[in-house]
């Protein structure tokens, strides 16, 4: 419904929870139903997802897009992949630093480290359930993000372009993130919404080219 999640106290490394992630407002996805770019500007940007160093997808779509499978990155920054089901997470930054599963869990604050009743050893297996859910990816370089982005020379996302952030996922088969074409039918939540965006666009640029049209006939 809109309002985030903020916990306050602590009930110790049981609880599973980051220490970072006591306060989360999800991935927040905007749409401009025309031809102009979306602008944000601001302070503590990151807190929605949308900072300097946050991964941004964003694309343009039209009514052909409804007809059949949408693209994976399109179906991406439509918000398909900001809940359970859409392929793996990715986590980017410090919290990925280490290079393998359990070196992850192990890191204090990791909410799986020693102590916490998820460290591996503990026989809750959360290290098989991470290794099927998570990617972990440090920076965003072609050594650490090139199994899941397109970050290579000349693919205009490299580090050191400035727009690393933009950078669109892998969609060959067997990519390491998962991610997959999406269908615009209505059987899926997110697939109404998408379709629902792209046709009210459609409406509202075809209103204007009639509007256009009767004014010239008056003149």
């Amino acid at each position: 419904d809109g309002r985030g999640i903020k916990i306050e106290g602590s009930i110790g490394a049981g609880s599973g929870i980051l220490s970072s992630q006591k306060e989360n407002y999800g991935r927040l996805s905007l749409v401009k139903n025309d031809g102009r770019d979306i602008n944000i500007g601001g302070t503590n940007l990151s807190a929605i997802g949308m900072g300097a160093t946050d991964i941004i997808s964003q694309t343009s779509v039209s009514l052909r897009e409804s007809k059949g499978q949408i693209d994976a990155n399109a179906a991406d920054a439509m918000g398909f992949n900001a809940y359970g089901g859409g392929g793996k997470q990715i986590i980017i930054g410090a919290g990925a630093t280490h290079s393998t599963i359990t070196g992850y869990m192990s890191n204090a604050g990791s909410g799986f480290s020693a102590g916490s009743g998820f460290s591996v050893g503990s026989g809750k297996n959360m290290s098989t359930v991470l290794e099927n859910s998570i990617i972990l990816v440090s920076t965003m370089t072609a050594a650490n993000a090139g199994s899941v982005y397109n970050v290579s020379a000349g693919s205009g996302f490299s580090s050191g372009s400035g727009n690393s952030q933009y950078a669109t996922l892998k969609t060959s088969t067997g990519n390491a993130a998962g991610a997959a074409s999406e269908t615009a039918g209505v059987t899926t939540l997110k697939g109404a919404m998408a379709v629902m965006d792209i046709a009210e666009t459609a409406i509202t640029n075809l209103d204007q080219i009639r509007a256009d049209i009767g004014s010239v006939q008056n003149q």
